[in-house]
């Protein structure tokens, strides 16, 4: 960068940008946020003037030809992920694309190759991800601190009912919008969200096993409950990875207003375990040889450091940050998974997933 700023767009100005994106951003020393994108001219016209962004536009193509930007956030509808940083990545321009990555998995492995081809940053939403535990377990399991891991045990429970329900509002005094909650049809509509508590919950679950891990998921077993609506509720996945490595994950978004979400991991391995509270932050690593050490009090750091993904962009681009901590390439993984997953409780069948 020359030690210039780079300058970094946002595509979508709905809940989530408005909450984390486009703050981070504008409160980041590093870079500048020269605009921000969306077709919706009274949510963007909002967002301009309440965080001061000096432009807005409808399209990306109309943002590409009026200025030339470093960085994009992609914060839109998770089936328009795919087109937008297509676009993008097409320009020359570094990109953070919200999860889930994309709906389709070999949309998600070309915006891979295409970045690579590019030599462009490509990193994905996974806020968990930036915690320190996260990366105490990442390391954990590189070095082989529990020997083959042979097992991974999920839970992730959630309150999102509401949104699958298209009634947003119901939440709105939990989650205090800065300017606007999702719209009704962001998490119910199919066609737009790719599916309810899969895309929306568990990719955060299944990015994180999968990067941790890095393995690639080989099949997938799921049952999937959608109650009275038009997208899953809950979930049941057994999966097998590349490496032998076995197991389940359990999910569901009904728990009542206010209940604090529940997200638990446990890694299995022939020479001990790892027990991962990812809501919390706690990481308790124990091997055969009776070492253990945890992760709890005030090493557990920011449980939710929501502010770092869009932030860990510009890092990436200014060189401040050497490892991508949620990659493109496990991302896509996610993807897979989740494809096969929805395959599977579709067909009551096991579905395998193509290299």
């Amino acid at each position: 960068m020359n030690g210039l700023k780079p300058k970094i767009a946002v595509v979508g100005t709905g809940w989530w940008s408005t909450e984390f994106h486009i703050p981070a951003l504008k409160e980041y020393a590093d870079c500048d946020l020269v605009a921000v994108v969306d077709p919706n001219d009274v949510k963007r016209k909002k967002a301009e003037d309440m965080f001061k962004i000096p432009a807005g536009f409808g399209t990306v193509s109309e943002l590409l030809s009026s200025m030339e930007i470093d960085g994009a956030i992609v914060a839109t509808p998770s089936a328009l992920h795919y087109v937008v940083a297509k676009e993008l990545l097409d320009n020359g321009v570094h990109v953070m694309v919200e999860k889930p990555f994309t709906t389709i998995a070999s949309e998600a492995h070309e915006l891979v190759n295409l970045a690579n081809l590019k030599s462009l940053h490509l990193t994905v939403g996974y806020t968990f991800q930036h915690t320190n535990a996260a990366k105490i377990l990442k390391k954990a399991l590189d070095n082989g601190e529990i020997g083959e891991v042979l097992l991974v045990n999920g839970l992730f429970a959630s309150m999102a009912e509401a949104y699958y329900r298209g009634v947003p509002e119901q939440y709105k005094g939990i989650f205090n919008w800065a300017i606007t909650g999702p719209d009704p049809q962001t998490f119910s509509d199919p066609k737009l969200s790719g599916g309810g508590q899969g895309q929306t919950q568990v990719s955060h679950a299944v990015g994180m096993i999968l990067h941790a891990l890095n393995q690639r998921v080989t099949q997938v077993a799921a049952f999937m409950n959608k109650q009275d609506l038009n997208v899953d509720l809950v979930d049941a996945i057994a999966f097998k990875l590349e490496a032998n490595t076995i197991g389940n994950m359990g999910s569901t978004g009904n728990l009542r207003d206010g209940d604090k979400h529940q997200q638990e991991f446990r890694y299995y391995g022939t020479k001990g375990y790892i027990l991962h509270d990812m809501r919390d932050g706690k990481l308790l690593v124990r091997n055969d040889k009776g070492h253990q050490y945890e992760i709890t009090g005030s090493e557990i750091g920011d449980t939710y450091p929501a502010f770092e993904t869009s932030r860990h962009l510009v890092d990436l681009i200014t060189g401040k940050a050497l490892v991508n901590l949620a990659p493109g390439l496990q991302a896509a993984w996610a993807v897979d998974f989740l494809e096969a997953a929805y395959k599977s409780a579709a067909t009551n069948g096991i579905a395998k997933v193509q290299n």
